[in-house]
């Protein structure tokens, strides 16, 4: 097989999180090794092509299961003699939890067999639970130790759970391809989770292709919606629909990974599902039509917000400028809108494009716009400010006042600015922001439409 350059550097970074986890001082406590983990695993990620999406689905309490569909790693990535460090579940901790609640969580991990002492010293410095895996059993083990031990799971999930940190769980058991994945569900967790008063969240994490070489491929997460297994009708550990209930989970985590595999870099998926949305609207007269990234495909209140007016939410998630305007001809099929409402160029800030090349950019494809509807007010939203781009604040400033710049030249084109009212002095204020710093919450949407309704 021949090694990319890529792949030896991640490999490297690999090591040096076995190696310096592995042999940390006994003076180093468990949580202070794992702050270290959690470090070196998210510098070895930034090496690599990762894609997490849904971030907007993180629940604000970090008391939370985690589950997700556990995969392979691919043979090259192996650290030392046969030991190889969990991609996925590594991820997780360090680039999604650590990230977004400042812990990286508690993790399940198997009992390393006998011979295995590179398994053994690295997680015995992590200190998570540890249970005993069906392939992984040692040899003339006692069946009642066994179960002793795997019992012992539930009080020390529910007591790290009661603490406040996240539980980071697999249900399968066993890892595998990103294409057979996941596995058959066992009913534990679920059964944990039945347990507790008042009942964790689960959030479901899918992830494909942390089986591959990352010269090959992204590695890919995506969040899904919470849920209590109460919201599916399961109040008791016991209930007799426990099975089917969790069959059914495991069949659309099946469904979810599946997508994910195929999803593609581009938005077809989301073009065909809003060209749909237009097709099933009423009536297309006097509309307003919101078009952008995140900010407005995330808003699914216009109606009840805006009551009065003919809306039509064209949002997707993700996307560019560059996206934006490739896809308008084929989204904007019907007559003249009375107003177009614009959110973009936030995402064009990972980029590394100067203020003055987004705005170039911004108002090249709001030309775009109005040279098709000439009659249309185009009404441009200022890029809100976030803790996920806190560096690029000024840059965000800057842009900001550029677009106000021009709307006073292009009497066409009304600019609002809603940015000052999202900070709190010089910071950002976190009470309007999701979980994941990047997407306005309810109370951050109450502040965009105060200052969009004088303009509608």
């Amino acid at each position: 097989m021949e090694v990319k350059e890529q792949d030896r550097k991640f490999l490297s970074a690999l090591k040096r999180v076995y190696q310096s986890v592995s042999n940390t001082p006994e003076t180093l406590s468990p949580l202070e090794a794992r702050a270290l983990c959690t470090t070196l695993v998210r510098d070895a990620f930034a090496t690599t092509n990762v894609q997490i999406k849904g971030s907007e689905n993180l629940p604000c309490q970090k008391n939370v299961i985690f589950i997700y569909n556990h995969l392979d790693n691919h043979p090259y990535y192996t650290e030392d003699e046969g030991f190889q460090i969990t991609l996925d579940s590594h991820f997780i901790s360090s680039v999604i939890l650590d990230k977004y609640y400042k812990d990286s969580g508690v993790r399940v991990v198997r009992h390393s067999l006998p011979e295995e002492d590179n398994h053994r010293s690295y997680y015995q410095r992590l200190q998570y639970i540890r249970v005993y895996a069906k392939k992984f059993l040692p040899a003339g083990l006692d069946p009642k130790e066994i179960q002793l031990v795997n019992k012992g799971f539930y009080p020390q999930a529910i007591k790290h759970l009661a603490e406040g940190s996240g539980l980071v769980f697999s249900p399968e058991g066993n890892s595998y391809k990103t294409g057979d994945s996941p596995g058959i569900f066992r009913y534990g967790i679920f059964k944990l989770a039945c347990c507790m008063d008042p009942q964790p969240l689960i959030v479901p994490l899918v992830m494909a292709n942390f089986d591959k070489l990352a010269s090959e491929d992204t590695f890919k997460c995506e969040i899904k919606p919470p849920f209590r297994m109460s919201d599916l009708g399961i109040t008791n550990k016991n209930d007799p629909a426990l099975p089917g209930v969790v069959a059914k989970i495991n069949q659309e985590y099946k469904e979810w990974v599946n997508v994910l595999l195929k999803a593609e870099k581009g938005f077809e998926s989301e073009i065909l599902a809003l060209e749909e949305r237009t097709k099933n609207k009423d009536t297309l007269e006097d509309l307003v039509v919101f078009y952008g990234s995140s900010t407005i495909r995330l808003w699914n209140s216009l109606e009840k917000d805006f009551p009065h007016i003919n809306s039509l939410n064209l949002g997707f998630g993700g996307a560019f400028i560059s996206s934006l305007s490739e896809n308008f001809e084929r989204l904007f099929t019907f007559k003249a809108p009375k107003v177009i409402v614009l959110y973009l160029g936030g995402n064009d800030l990972s980029l590394g494009w100067t203020a003055k090349k987004i705005v170039e950019k911004i108002s090249t494809l709001i030309e775009k716009i109005h040279q098709k509807y000439p009659s249309t007010t185009l009404v441009n939203l200022s890029i809100k400010p976030s803790l996920e781009r806190a560096e690029q604040m000024d840059k965000i400033i800057q842009i900001n006042t550029l677009m106000q710049a021009s709307s006073k030249i292009n009497p066409f084109l009304k600019q609002v600015d809603f940015f000052d009212a999202l900070m709190d002095g010089e910071t950002v204020n976190r009470h309007f922001l999701l979980q994941d710093g990047l997407h306005l919450n309810a109370d951050g949407y109450k502040i965009l439409i105060n200052h969009l309704k004088p303009y509608l």
